[in-house]
């Protein structure tokens, strides 16, 4: 056909091909655009409707609903598919059907040994020093005060996984995180970490109140808010084989859109 799309959509500004595409979007083909993107291959519901109206798709939660368990019907019994739609509380997860496939879909490369995997204590570590790479780095005091736990066998195994380096301009120990340790907890930059910039204000608020017996209720209520959405972004990003991001190699210790 003379008549192609790129032909039909000359000339024709983004915002209004989009606005076009929207009101005839089937939901699945949406979802499934969705859990096969850059960001992660595990949604809820209330997230893919967040999605779905920023860019104009009409959708409701009994709509996404049921075409989730429609595209999950229809994955488990195609033939070739690869993956299979999987409902784990009020996640909805893409999972590949076999180790196979799995390693097929990720980056191209032969099964090598696997590093050591982080424990959350070494996670909760790693996530300390990111929050005070822009302050110059954090002691291994200051990791054990926040955590409650004794970082220093924890910061050595770090260290040696190359996932942290000690400033060599203090007098002190001060940690920071190398361009490893993003990678390390599946993602690809500081902007991939929403809750990163309320973790950081609530370190602030933690050395600015030292001393005090107890913190405010509201601070408390903010650190449970900011580990939580952390958990939940690191969880999310987890599930995506990523390269690392360029930009990294450049500064490492960058953090953009906090």
């Amino acid at each position: 056909m003379s008549d192609t799309f790129a032909t039909r959509n000359a000339g024709q500004p983004l915002e209004e091909r989009v606005e076009i595409q929207a009101l005839s979007v089937d939901l699945r083909e949406a979802v499934m655009a969705c859990l096969c993107g850059g960001e992660s291959r595990r949604w809820t519901v209330g997230e893919l409707l967040e999605r779905f109206k920023n860019l104009g798709i009409c959708a409701s939660r009994a709509s996404v609903t049921a075409a989730l368990a429609e595209l999950g019907l229809e994955l488990e019994l195609s033939g070739w598919a690869p993956w299979r739609l999987l409902e784990r509380g009020t996640e909805w997860i893409l999972a590949p059907k076999s180790e196979l496939l799995e390693l097929l879909s990720g980056v191209r490369r032969l099964p090598v040994k696997e590093a050591m995997i982080l424990s959350e204590e070494h996670k909760a570590v790693l996530l300390v020093t990111i929050g005070y790479r822009q302050k110059g780095g954090v002691s291994k005091a200051r990791v054990g005060e926040i955590l409650g736990l004794d970082a220093s066998s924890i910061l050595d195994d770090l260290l040696s996984q190359g996932l942290i380096y000690c400033d060599p301009s203090r007098e002190l120990n001060f940690w920071r995180p190398t361009q490893s340790a993003l990678l390390a907890l599946g993602l690809r930059s500081h902007t991939d970490i929403p809750a990163l910039k309320e973790l950081e204000e609530w370190f602030d608020t933690q050395k600015e109140m030292r001393g005090i017996a107890k913190l405010d209720p509201y601070f408390e209520r903010t650190s449970r808010l900011a580990s939580r959405r952390l958990k939940r972004e690191i969880e999310r990003r987890g599930t995506l084989a990523l390269e690392p991001d360029p930009s990294l190699k450049e500064d490492p210790h960058r953090g953009k859109r906090l």
